[in-house]
């Protein structure tokens, strides 16, 4: 027995394709099982999780390529304070910048970006100001762009004072800490002077225009902050160093899709999701194409006549617009109420799919059922479970183990078919290949470009994978192969 055992792996092993498909089936195995131990996110199609970069950013090594080269990556850091001016006293105390301002004197603080990219998709500057003060500072925050072109972006003041500007302010707490951000779409007409000053057309698109205005080029952008003592009594000012974020376009190992979750996860997440609904709906397949296929080939006569024709009605009806049909009937009638989505398509594939693997099991049924080895076990007395057990199971197993590795792939190609025309996974849902590749297709026309990074990965998956399974289901079979291995 070892040594037969001994035959079949170095006849399997010797074979060019078989040793391939088990690299790739490897690979993909790995990728499902330790995929999504490698990213924190869980769900990308929850809206919690999107934005992790801008939409349609490219894989981070990606920029290799000349027309990506410049594209930014998700960047978060504290600028460093590079100048002051002004006749106030500024000191740092290891956490926070101190000004202080006696009355009607004024101190700017500059900080510094040195940005090196295109303009990214999204940014933000942070800090914090904590003025200790009777009476009252204003606090203005500006912003320079490497071609010297200053925005006067922000005002605070408190809330007293603001009626005496002729510009839009934001209310400075006296005594309190005031977290300030900056975002482009954060500014408007209402809170920001700069937006205040352009005409009404261009304010609707400021989000858009902004970033390209300020980090459009690459060099020194820098953030001040202008702190101005407007009270008749001294002035103390705690400051933070500036923090600078943005949401880049690059990001990761395969980019972002249209709402900016990470390709990566949906990849991972949705290989652990096909491989597991294909293999055991290609188990639920060969289990019911074996038995019937064993009953009708072993049995004969009028009961083979009837499994034989039940399979061929069904094997008439259009496999695709079947599934459809009878999931729109279950969802809609409630009857799968209490099943989920998944369970629901694993079912339909399963209890559909399984006619061509049981004409196959039918036809080695009747060749093995009329050797003269099984003719003399009946002979011999023995009953029809011993005759099935004892010879006809372990002379076609060869056939049911190669028809469950051909069985995977046909199984993926459905799964993926139902969730690209949106009748499969919800997106709602969870990802899979099949509703990424829907997404995809969905979102290309509003794409700057093609988003191959979204499409490849899934659509090429779905190829390697049946091929993988095709030629490792045929070595299986020219291996397993009874008459093969007797020689004859």
């Amino acid at each position: 027995m070892n040594i037969f055992k001994n035959k079949i792996i170095r006849d399997l092993f010797h074979r060019k394709s078989f040793v391939i498909s088990i690299g790739i089936l490897v690979f993909f195995v790995l990728v499902a099982i330790i995929g999504p131990m490698t990213t924190p996110y869980k769900n990308p199609y929850s809206s919690s999780e999107y934005y992790v970069a801008g939409p349609y950013a490219v894989p981070s090594w990606a920029t290799i390529f000349p027309q990506y080269k410049d594209y930014p990556p998700d960047m978060s850091t504290t600028l460093n304070l590079t100048s002051t001016s002004g006749n106030g006293y500024v000191t740092y105390n290891g956490s926070y910048y101190v000004v202080y301002l006696k009355p009607h004197q004024s101190e700017n603080l500059t900080f510094t970006l040195f940005w090196k990219y295109s303009y990214p998709y999204s940014f933000t500057f942070s800090t914090t100001v904590t003025p200790y003060t009777i009476q009252g500072v204003q606090v203005n925050f500006y912003t320079e762009n490497s071609s010297g072109y200053k925005f006067f972006l922000l005002s605070y003041v408190p809330i007293k004072y603001q009626y005496e500007y002729n510009y839009p302010t934001n209310v400075l707490n006296l005594n309190k800490t005031n977290s300030i951000s900056m975002t482009p779409s954060s500014l408007n007409s209402a809170n920001s002077p700069y937006v205040a000053s352009l005409p009404i057309s261009q304010q609707a698109l400021l989000g858009l225009q902004f970033p390209t205005e300020l980090l459009g080029k690459s060099g020194p952008t820098s953030v001040m902050i202008s702190v101005i003592n407007i009270g008749s009594t001294s002035a103390k000012v705690y400051i933070a160093p500036v923090h600078f974020s943005d949401l880049g376009r690059s990001f990761g190992i395969l980019g972002t899709d249209d709402n900016g979750a990470s390709v990566y996860a949906e990849y991972v997440i949705g290989a652990r999701f096909d491989l597991e609904l294909s293999v055991i709906a290609s188990i639920i397949i060969v289990g019911i194409g074996l038995i019937v296929g064993l009953v009708a080939g072993y049995v004969g006569g009028k009961t083979d006549l009837v499994l034989n024709s039940i399979t061929d009605f069904f094997l008439t009806i259009p496999g695709l617009p079947l599934f459809i049909t009878l999931e729109t009937v279950f969802i809609v009638t409630g009857i799968a109420a209490n099943i989920s989505r998944a369970e629901l398509v694993l079912l339909i594939i399963g209890g559909l799919s399984w006619m061509g693997t049981m004409k196959i099991i039918r036809s080695v049924t009747f060749s093995v059922k009329s050797r003269t080895f099984v003719e003399a076990s009946r002979a011999l007395g023995g009953g029809t479970l011993h005759v099935i057990r004892k010879h006809i199971l372990p002379n076609i197993l060869g056939v049911v183990f190669a028809q469950l590795a051909y069985d995977v792939p046909v199984v993926i190609l459905i799964e993926s078919g139902l969730d690209f025309l949106g009748f499969g996974i919800p997106l709602s849902a969870f990802p899979t290949w099949g509703n990424m590749l829907g997404a995809a297709t969905d979102a290309a026309s509003s794409a700057n470009s093609f988003a191959w990074w979204w499409v490849i990965p899934p659509g090429l998956s779905i190829v390697l994978l049946s091929v993988a399974f095709y030629y490792f289901g045929t070595a299986l079979q020219e291996v397993l192969s009874p008459f093969k291995a007797r020689g004859e």
